[in-house]
């Protein structure tokens, strides 16, 4: 089911537009704030959108985070194998929140939402207007908060899934 039926308007509408008010495009430094913006509202967004999808009696598996980038991505023309790393092996690198955001941002997060349209041929994963309506999108953002809670026990504030 990488395509989600009934996916409610008013979570459509949230995600579209907090990506029109907090766009950045690419090649142009995000502004203070951004990366930190970005990974709290995602967290918070999945979490609300898997419970949704839960609730319709739907598989949870088909919107977990991947465990780590799909060899497919890997084999891309912008994934960079080096950003995956950092991330991955060396979260305290990052000094701040935002910095991760930016990061994550800037140097994979578009990646995998434009290598996902053509791999898996729905163009909607490319589009912030209607990406949420997949399957996919959540497995992109799972593993996108995977790193965040990462970077939170390198830094000391989260020491298992969920708990400070």
């Amino acid at each position: 089911m990488p395509f989600i039926p009934n996916f409610p308007r008013a979570l459509l509408d949230e995600h579209r537009i907090w990506h029109h008010a907090n766009h950045v495009v690419p090649g142009t430094i995000p502004t203070p704030g951004f990366g930190e913006r970005f990974l709290r509202f995602h967290r918070d967004y999945i979490n609300r959108a898997q419970q949704w999808f839960r609730a319709q009696g739907y598989d949870p598996s088909l919107v977990a985070g991947w465990p780590q980038v799909p060899e497919a991505f890997r084999r891309t023309f912008c994934y960079e194998p080096a950003a995956e790393q950092r991330v991955q092996y060396n979260p305290q690198s990052f000094r701040t929140l935002d910095e991760l955001g930016s990061f994550i941002e800037m140097r994979l997060h578009g990646c995998f939402h434009e290598m996902a349209a053509r791999i898996y041929n729905q163009p909607e994963l490319n589009d912030f207007d209607f990406a949420p309506r997949h399957t996919e999108f959540y497995n992109i953002h799972g593993l996108i908060d995977q790193w965040y809670a990462g970077w939170e026990r390198a830094w000391g504030l989260r020491t298992r899934k969920g708990k400070p």
